[in-house]
């Protein structure tokens, strides 16, 4: 994938990001060829691989450019009142991208999701940066496979929750509320 800073290839990325959004309103991921791709953006097959190779690729892209979900930069997001400002943002942000949420779900691409939000966390100094090593990874894991869980499970039950609740669901999962005797 493409990570230059030619204007033309700069544009031709977006073009190509935002072209197969659109058809994916009203075709399936699997049913969207590369040739489909480049008419809709306007762009040819050539630049098409030389900037993305896959139309996998182009949703990685997407999802990274425009949609991922990070934590506020000068915030360390560990304890809990800081956590807590991280599940009502991450709240919002399900509630606010709700239809790419019910694209992502309808054509079982939650995974580029999952694998987006954990490169983000992992890169981001500030998301649990006291903790180290393994226990980073396996930490980091868990959070973003958790709030795949609770995007797609959003989705699939008709997007009916609103972000309060969704807040009080994510913090009481991820800080084990659900484990103790009183989790009401």
């Amino acid at each position: 994938m493409y990570k230059g800073s030619n204007k033309t290839a700069l544009l031709s990325q977006k073009l190509i990001g935002d072209a197969i959004l659109r058809l994916l309103e009203t075709e399936s991921f699997a049913e969207i060829s590369v040739s489909d791709l480049c008419r809709e953006a306007e762009v040819s097959r050539q630049t098409f691989y030389s900037l993305f190779g896959t139309k996998e690729n182009v949703i990685v892209y997407t999802l990274q450019s425009s949609f991922c979900f990070t934590p506020e930069d000068n915030s360390s997001i560990c304890r809990s009142a800081s956590f807590h400002l991280f599940c009502r943002n991450y709240s919002s942000y399900i509630v606010k991208n709700r239809h790419l949420l019910e694209l992502l779900v309808k054509n079982e691409m939650m995974h580029f999701l999952y694998d987006v939000q954990y490169k983000a966390f992992m890169e981001c100094e500030h998301f649990f940066g006291d903790v180290t090593g393994e226990s980073r990874i396996y930490l980091v894991d868990f959070i973003a496979s958790g709030m795949n869980s609770i995007a797609k499970n959003y989705v699939l039950n008709g997007c009916k929750a609103d972000e309060d609740y969704l807040e009080k669901l994510m913090f009481k999962l991820f800080g084990g509320l659900y484990f103790m005797h009183d989790y009401n």
